[in-house]
C-alpha cells in the first residue's frame, strides 16, 4: 500500500516533495486504514529538457530528501510515490515505483496504490512476483495510449478476480499521463483508497491525501471511483 502526488502546471516542486515527506510519516493521515506510514521506499518522475526522468530509492522518503536535487524537478510536471511493502519479500530498489514498460512504440511508467494478488492470472503465470509489475504489464501490453479511456480501464479491471484491494495508479508516457482510481465497492477502507484533486487556475493536484499545505479542505475533491483524468504533459 502506498501514497503517491502528482502535480502539473505551476507549481512548487519543493511544496510537492514535502506533501509526499508527510504523506509517508502518516502526518496527513485522517483515513480509516490501518496503514499510516510508509517507510519502504519512493520515487520520483518528472520531466527535464523535454525527456522523461526517474529517481529511485529504498528506505523512508524523509531520509532520502535532503539528498534530492529540488532545481532539477522545477518544471511542470512531477508525481512522487511512497511505499509501504505489503509482503515482505518485495523489499528493495527493484520495487520502488515507478516501475516501466515498453509496449510498442510506447515506454509506459506507473506508480500503483494498493495490492492485486490475483493479476497474474490475466497474464498466464503459475503464481505472482511483483503484483504491481503484473497489473503494468497487464494494462498496457498491446495498448497504445489513445486505448487509456475509462472504458478500457474499467472493462480490464472487471476481467480481474476479486482479492485485490485497490487499482489507483498514475500512467505515464511521454506525451499523456493519467490519474485512475479504482477500488473494489465493497472496500473496507473507501478514504484510504480515495484519490483526492485540486484545482487552482491551471495547476492540477491529485494526491492519495489532502494536503493543507497547497490547498483547504474545501478546495480538494474527492475522485469518484473509477474516475480517470487525464494530464497532456507534451512539451
Amino acid at each position: 500500500m502506498c501514497r503517491m502526488i502528482v502535480a502539473h502546471g505551476q507549481f512548487d516542486a519543493a511544496a510537492v516533495l514535502d506533501a509526499a515527506r508527510a504523506m509517508s510519516c502518516g502526518e496527513t493521515a485522517t483515513h480509516e486504514g490501518p496503514i499510516k506510514q510508509h517507510p519502504n521506499g519512493w520515487g520520483c518522475l518528472w520531466l527535464e529538457q523535454g525527456h522523461i526522468r526517474t529517481l529511485h530509492g529504498t528506505g523512508t522518503f524523509a531520509d532520502a530528501l535532503p539528498t534530492i536535487d529540488v532545481d532539477r524537478l522545477r518544471g511542470r510536471f512531477l508525481a512522487v510515490h511512497v511505499r509501504h511493502a505489503t509482503l515482505s519479500k518485495n523489499h528493495g530498489i527493484e520495487f520502488s515505483h515507478p516501475l516501466w514498460r515498453t509496449s510498442g512504440a510506447t515506454q509506459w511508467y506507473m506508480m500503483h496504490n494498493g495490492f492485486l494478488p490475483t493479476v497474474y492470472q490475466q497474464l498466464g503465470m503459475a503464481e505472482s512476483r511483483f503484483d504491481s509489475a503484473e497489473y503494468l504489464e497487464y494494462m498496457v501490453d498491446r495498448a497504445t495510449p489513445a486505448d487509456f479511456t475509462r472504458d478500457y480501464l474499467r472493462d480490464k479491471m472487471a476481467q480481474v478476480a476479486p482479492g485485490g484491494s485497490s487499482a489507483n495508479a498514475i500512467f505515464v508516457t511521454r506525451d499523456k499521463a493519467w490519474a485512475w482510481q479504482w477500488h473494489p465497492d465493497d472496500t473496507p477502507y473507501p478514504n484510504y483508497f480515495t484519490l483526492h484533486r485540486l484545482q487552482k487556475n491551471d495547476t492540477t493536484f491529485i494526491s492519495s491525501e489532502p494536503i493543507s499545505a497547497l490547498g483547504t479542505a474545501s478546495e480538494w475533491r474527492r475522485m469518484n471511483n473509477h474516475e480517470l483524468h487525464e494530464f497532456p504533459i507534451g512539451e
